[in-house]
This record gives structure tokens, C-alpha cells and sequence, in this order.
């Protein structure tokens, strides 16, 4: 076939709201009898608002089926919305700092850790402080007697540095006390923008990577409608 002949076939248009039309369109594309697949409304996939989507089936084996390449795009970002939304935790953690200001995270951050540090370092005895705070600052020397400055005079500037080393990382620094809800934490301090981390992730991976699990491929029809197996 010419490509000409190509491109003519390609622009047929067949309605995606005839449920009949487009099993037809899709049994050719598979070279099964229409007769012997099934073909309903995937209510679940069209409630992301972007479209109607089918599901149509052979036996056990089923394909979801969306009008376009641009249709199963825009279908991608809405359930990586959803998501980044209820397990932000799922996503690589270099993707989710990538959309984070971590610096604003590490400066929400900066007072509570300052002063948790503060209160463990006045529970040291005077020893245990001074061993601490070597690590951080220039400790000052014994006086003529063998003792030590008072310690109060530099908890604040020991608890300054302890926070500054704890949130070099900051998303580190959550992942320490909050695990896998580290993500979902960070976005609710420093704030997240969803809608472009959504496109990142889809423009990134591309949208079979989101919808096709099974084997991340598509086919495309005659008319321009995508299909991919479910299962």
C-alpha cells in the first residue's frame, strides 16, 4: 500500500461513541472475528474525565482501548495525578525532589530540628555535651583550673550546626523518621506542583509506561485509536 493510500486510511473517521463501530475498528486491528469480542465502557478509566474508554475482551484476554494517542496521554497524567496524590511514595525520590523547592523544605524544617537539638543537648551532662559538640564547633580550652565553660553558652551555636549537618538532605532527613512517608510529608511542608510533575513523569516515560502494564505497548488503528492489553 502507498503511503498516500496510508494516510487515506488513516484519515477515515469512524465514531468512537458507536460502541459497534469501534469493536470493528479494533478486531481488524487484532484479526479476530468481531463476533467473537466483547466490547463495554471501562467506567473506572472514564471517570478521570478525558474521554470515554472501553474495554473490550476475547476469552480472558483483554485490550483497553482509548480514541487517540493524545487521549491516552492526557488519561496518563490524570491517573499519575491521582497517584502523586494518594502515594506519592510510589515515585522514585530524586523525581519527587525534582518538584520539591527543597530549599524551602530545609528552611520549614530548620526550626523544629534547631530546637529538638537544642533540648537533647540541655538533657547532656557536661561531659556528654562537650563530646557532642566537638564535632560541630571549636571546643574551648580548659581554664587554669581543668574546667570547662559553661555549656549554655554554646548550646545554641552546637544546635544551629546539628541542624544545618541534619538537613544537608533534607528529604533524607525525612526518609530517617517518616520511611516510606517521607514524599508524602515533604509535599504537605514545602507544597508539590502535581500538574507538572504529572506531565514530567508521562513526557518522561511516556503514557504506555502508566497504562500499559502488562507489556508497556500499544497498537494504533486505521483511525487513530489506541488499544493496549490489560492482562
Amino acid at each position: 500500500m502507498s503511503r498516500r493510500a496510508r494516510q487515506h486510511r488513516r484519515n477515515q473517521s469512524v465514531d468512537f461513541d458507536d460502541e459497534d463501530a469501534v469493536l470493528a475498528e479494533v478486531a481488524k486491528e487484532l484479526k479476530e472475528d468481531p463476533e467473537d469480542l466483547k466490547i463495554e465502557e471501562d467506567r473506572g478509566l472514564t471517570s478521570f474525565g478525558e474521554g470515554t474508554v472501553y474495554r473490550v475482551s476475547l476469552g480472558k484476554l483483554e485490550w483497553i482501548v482509548a480514541e487517540s494517542n493524545d487521549a491516552a496521554y492526557e488519561l496518563a497524567k490524570a491517573v499519575v495525578t491521582q497517584d502523586l496524590e494518594s502515594e506519592p511514595e510510589i515515585f522514585n525520590k530524586d523525581f519527587i525532589e525534582s518538584h520539591i523547592n527543597t530549599d524551602r523544605l530545609r528552611r520549614d524544617l530548620y526550626g523544629d530540628v534547631r530546637d529538638m537539638a537544642e533540648e537533647d543537648l540541655r538533657q547532656m551532662s557536661e561531659r556528654e555535651f562537650w563530646r557532642t559538640a566537638e564535632s560541630y564547633i571549636d571546643v574551648p580550652e580548659e581554664d587554669d583550673e581543668g574546667d570547662m565553660p559553661d555549656s549554655e553558652d554554646y548550646v545554641e551555636d552546637v544546635a544551629e550546626k546539628i541542624a544545618e549537618e541534619r538537613l544537608k538532605d533534607p528529604m533524607e532527613y525525612l526518609e530517617d523518621i517518616y520511611g516510606d512517608d517521607a514524599a508524602a510529608q515533604a509535599i504537605k511542608i514545602a507544597g508539590f506542583d502535581i500538574d507538572a510533575a504529572a506531565e514530567d513523569a508521562v513526557d518522561t516515560d511516556g503514557w504506555q509506561h502508566f497504562l500499559s502494564r502488562y507489556d508497556g505497548n500499544s497498537e494504533e488503528t486505521s483511525s487513530g485509536f489506541v488499544l493496549w492489553r490489560e492482562n
